[in-house]
């Protein structure tokens, strides 16, 4: 338990040391300037790196399913950089619903891939 809550401080403080702040309810942005747009996102790492990825559902306005799943890299959990999307909505008639949903954890942990 010692162990667990002196590496959790550990981490907060290699993120706060080098940045941005992280403001609750805030609207953050990517390194370009522009909104991060990952909503319902999911944050994984990659151990060799230790660099951090958001997968999120890229929202649209007035369209109900989203635009796809957007992804950004970030070193501190505070800076983030877009790479684009991850994964595109392709036009289709059929509607998204509960039994053909997109999900961003889907995107980060699939292992078939070879990203």
């Amino acid at each position: 338990m010692r162990f667990s809550t002196v590496s959790c401080h550990l981490l907060v403080a290699v993120g706060l040391a080098s940045a941005a702040w992280i403001v609750p309810g805030a609207r953050w942005r990517d390194t370009d300037g522009n909104l991060v747009n990952a909503h319902a996102g999911c944050v994984t790492v990659d151990e060799k790196s230790g660099k951090f990825f958001l997968f999120g559902e890229y929202k649209v306005q007035g369209q109900v399913e989203g635009g796809g799943i957007a992804v950004y890299s970030s070193d501190d959990l505070a800076t983030w950089k877009s790479h684009g999307m991850a994964l595109s909505m392709a036009y289709s008639p059929i509607r998204i619903n509960t039994l053909t949903c997109l999900q961003s954890q889907s995107a980060a942990t699939r292992t078939s891939t070879p990203r």
